[in-house]
């Protein structure tokens, strides 16, 4: 599957010259999380992760090797190490906008689930809070996104050369694995969001502009179906059958299941982003030492 169709993943490459253990392991996950382009279900951006942790991982050897720990640092030189620096402080700032999004995601859920279990006359209430709740998470989605192709810009300004050669291409391999974390990054945003509805009361044309991009080349015009967009579909219709006093205990559970399917989504993603924030850490830590050497 090539990544063409997408415009906000870049063609991955590595320097050939590079040649290591840590080296070979990089290519290896690159590859593999370039068949994995366009990530357009929850599993490919549950295995980008592993792949993305483990890049990080091998990037350390490399950053950790004795040829860059001792590199001369000329202007240039720290100013590169300096650039990748500050490529590093935006995922991990976006690290936590994304948690901001996933957690009371979570806590929403959970609330209308104990609202299902309870039943009563309280569940409509709560369905009308959550479905509320569902359009103010789509519109800071959609503001997270923009943000998100700001610092794709930015990522782009890393300064191309230093002085050392070994320290450029290491940079260089950087800037590839950014790219891809905030193709993944940008990804399970579009998940979170689910399928614009036609009559919304504001505007996404850019969700519409990257959903249309996101679909898998080999599938013609499939669409995006996941965990939300099901949900949204069921609680609009059982919103509706509660005002006709017409919802069913089948519908319901149906609600249940795709909530709780939902849950341990969010969760999984979760464990993702905290598995992919230490390496995002150490990383940082590695090219620190780089400038205290």
């Amino acid at each position: 599957m090539e990544n063409s169709s997408n415009p906000h993943v870049r063609s991955i490459s590595l320097p050939c010259r590079l040649s290591s253990q840590s080296s070979s392991e990089i290519e290896i996950n690159l590859k593999k999380l370039k068949t994995l382009v366009p990530f357009y279900s929850s599993e490919s951006i549950q295995t980008g992760f592993v792949c993305l942790v483990d890049l990080y991982l091998s990037l350390d050897g490399l950053i950790g090797s004795s040829q860059i720990q001792q590199v001369n640092l000329e202007y240039r030189n720290k100013a590169l190490v300096e650039d990748a620096l500050i490529g590093s402080t935006g995922l991990l700032d976006y690290y936590s906008k994304l948690m901001e999004l996933l957690t009371p995601m979570k806590e929403n859920i959970r609330t209308l689930q104990s609202a299902f279990r309870r039943k009563g006359s309280s569940e409509a209430d709560h369905l009308s809070d959550y479905v509320l709740y569902r359009n103010k998470a789509k519109k800071n989605i959609v503001k997270s996104l923009g943000s998100l192709d700001q610092m794709e810009k930015d990522s782009k300004l890393f300064l191309e050369y230093g002085e050392d050669h070994q320290l450029s291409m290491v940079v260089g391999v950087l800037r590839e694995i950014v790219t891809s974390t905030i193709s993944i990054f940008r990804a399970l945003l579009l998940c979170l969001f689910g399928k614009t509805k036609p009559g919304a009361n504001y505007r996404f044309s850019l969700i519409a502009k990257l959903m249309s991009t996101a679909s898998p080349d080999c599938d013609g015009n499939r669409e995006i179906v996941n965990d939300n967009d099901q949900i949204d579909v069921a609680l609009h219709s059982l919103q509706k059958n509660f005002k006709n006093n017409e919802s069913k205990a089948v519908e319901v559970q149906i609600v249940m299941e795709r909530l709780l399917n939902l849950e341990l989504q969010i969760e999984r993603y979760e464990v993702g982003l905290d598995s992919l924030f230490r390496r995002l850490i150490q990383t940082r830590v590695s090219l620190l030492n780089i400038l205290a050497n």
